[in-house]
């Protein structure tokens, strides 16, 4: 609070009482008629700040956040300004796809509206019924096209808004309804799935899914994607946008992405530039040899360059191959074998071959792959060898949320 004080803000100070008297469940009427005059005058960069409190403060959980924000946003929704991209020097065109990409997703959100009020005349049982179940399955199927917005949103735009904009925190509440969304497709395809279909149930969800959607939509075009187009400098935006054809977009065409000539990146002193990032040699050795698996590259010219050392090795290695062929490390009855597989990955008329076996009670995947640079030129193979056995004997799911 005292954050807030030091500002001598009035304005703000008022906005975030209110906010709290949200959060703590205080008549809804009386909070609005105590601050009326802020609330008409709320602008989208106080909303982001109003966010970044009530998730910094550390006294309220993120379900009772995201609860308060649907109300508080459904207030400030009337007097944010409708144009607030013109307040932009320009629209940057990674701002614009995803403005782009959620007009469109508001479309198809409208093509499903007009299936639930066929859904809803439709007597319970009847052939109609059916065919819109089945139409209401294959809408929301094409629905999760969503998630590529969603994941430009989570893993390009957000990292961004963290490094050039201090309040940031509202991207957390946002990432956590992303997920809401992507657990209410699924679900409603359950229900609908379904042989006797749950009214009351799959009311419930149609509503709360439509509700997260549309919240997000005037959530990024209202607050975030204004703010970050103000935020953000002009040149990083060429480096943003690039990013996007690797993961594809959510119910537009692939547009014309523009890019300019990259900068350098920075890599500190002692580090080896990876072009996603940068390790240090002990962090890259260090990290090879934790992954659960043996590593040998054998370069261009069938020599082992290298193997990695996990602690529990599947098959033995010593330093001493470190420079011999390829085929001078298999018994001479396998060297046809190993011949044939190089060569099929050199030729390019495979890139990977998978083999298995089980060994000493465990099942065991080796697996080649082709390493080609950027102009395709083979410059070698990796034999990737694995005990999948508990990996086999997987079922269900364990999410990241389940984790106690």
């Amino acid at each position: 609070m005292s954050e807030w004080l030091a500002r001598k803000n009035p304005h703000m100070e008022n906005l975030r009482l209110y906010c709290k008297g949200v959060l703590e469940d205080e008549d809804l009427g009386a909070l609005y008629a105590e601050y009326e005059d802020d609330i008409k005058s709320v602008q989208y960069d106080e909303v982001m700040a109003l966010v970044n409190w009530m998730v910094s403060c550390g006294d309220y959980d993120m379900e009772t956040i995201k609860d308060a924000l649907n109300r508080i946003i459904n207030i400030f929704s009337n007097q944010l300004d409708k144009d607030v991209f013109n307040l932009c020097r320009h629209v940057p065109q990674f701002i614009s796809i995803l403005s782009d990409e959620n007009v469109a997703i508001t479309e198809h959100m409208d093509s499903i509206k007009e299936l639930l009020k066929l859904h809803s005349k439709a007597p319970e049982g009847s052939a109609e019924s059916d065919r819109c179940r089945h139409g209401l399955i294959a809408k929301l199927e094409e629905l999760t096209e969503i998630d590529k917005h969603y994941v430009k949103m989570e893993n390009i735009l957000f990292p961004y808004v963290e490094k050039y904009i201090p309040e940031y925190r509202c991207i957390g509440v946002m990432w956590s309804i992303h997920d809401d969304v992507r657990q209410g497709i699924k679900s409603l395809i359950g229900i609908l799935s379904e042989p006797a279909m749950d009214a009351i149930k799959f009311n419930r969800s149609v509503g709360r899914l439509f509700f997260d959607i549309y919240g997000l939509i005037f959530r990024e075009d209202y607050v975030l994607l204004p703010m970050a187009a103000q935020k953000i400098p002009e040149d990083v935006f060429a480096e943003i946008v690039s990013q996007c054809p690797e993961i594809g977009y959510s119910f537009i065409k692939s547009p014309d992405v523009k890019t300019t000539s990259k900068k350098e990146a920075y890599v500190p002193e002692g580090t080896i530039n990876l072009e996603t990032g940068s390790l240090s040699a002990n962090e890259l050795i260090t990290m090879l040899n934790t992954l659960p698996v043996d590593i040998t590259y054998v370069d261009a010219d069938d020599r082992v360059r290298y193997f990695s050392s996990p602690e529990e090795r599947i098959f033995p290695r010593s330093k001493a191959i470190i420079g011999r062929t390829v085929q001078n490390c298999h018994p001479p009855e396998s060297v046809h074998i190993v011949n044939d597989v190089v060569e099929r990955l050199k030729s390019g008329k495979k890139n990977v071959e998978s083999f298995w076996i089980q060994m000493g009670g465990k099942f065991i995947l080796i697996q080649y792959f082709a390493l080609r640079d950027k102009n395709g030129k083979y410059i070698g193979t990796i034999e990737v060898s694995q005990d999948v056995t508990g990996i086999r004997a997987l079922s269900g799911e364990k999410r990241l949320l389940d984790f106690q």
